[in-house]
């Protein structure tokens, strides 16, 4: 089973990319999530998946998130899963670099997906990357390190990001 992690996963390649998940439930299991600001489906997503570690770009969305958990644990005994919570982008960074998670999506629209992709690639993972702007904006930090510290590095289109993680593609 792989651990993996998905960066910007409410937006089209996170949401994607769970959807392989839940095709696919006994080949994947989700360590890490990280969002930009759709508290309502990031929510939905950690009640699914349970991720060990979430973090939340926007800061200003914590409380909403805190409580849209809280809505969709009303009425469940034990009480639910509650993964480690993190903001903004040193949050987003801390998810990229977490636990045992060998892949991680970065799905993070443009230059923002740049910081936890670098972060990602020098905690050692396998980078499955969605996002051009981390290759051409990034280029003259990215490559080396990736280079030097990831075996298996492919760009694949939004709808095989999750079959980049495979040594097929090295």
């Amino acid at each position: 089973m792989k651990a993996i992690t998905i960066l910007g996963s409410t937006g089209s390649i996170g949401t994607q990319t769970l959807d392989i998940v839940t095709h696919h439930p006994e080949q994947f299991r989700v360590v890490g999530l990280a969002a930009g600001n759709n508290v309502n489906l990031l929510a939905e997503q950690i009640r699914t998946f349970k991720p060990e570690i979430v973090a939340l770009g926007n800061e200003s969305k914590l409380s909403e998130l805190q409580e849209a958990l809280a809505k969709l644990s009303e009425g469940i005994a034990p009480s639910p899963h509650q993964p480690k919570i993190l903001v903004g982008q040193e949050g987003i960074c801390e998810v990229a670099r977490y636990g045992d998670a060998q892949s991680v999506v970065t799905g993070i629209v443009g230059c923002a997906g740049l910081l936890p992709t670098i972060a990602a690639i020098k905690a050692g993972k396998d980078i499955a990357l969605a996002n051009k702007e981390t290759l051409i904006a990034g280029a003259p930090v990215v490559l080396p390190l990736v280079k030097n510290m990831v075996s298996n590095y492919c760009q694949r289109t939004q709808n095989t990001q999750l079959f980049s993680m495979s040594p097929r593609c090295s």
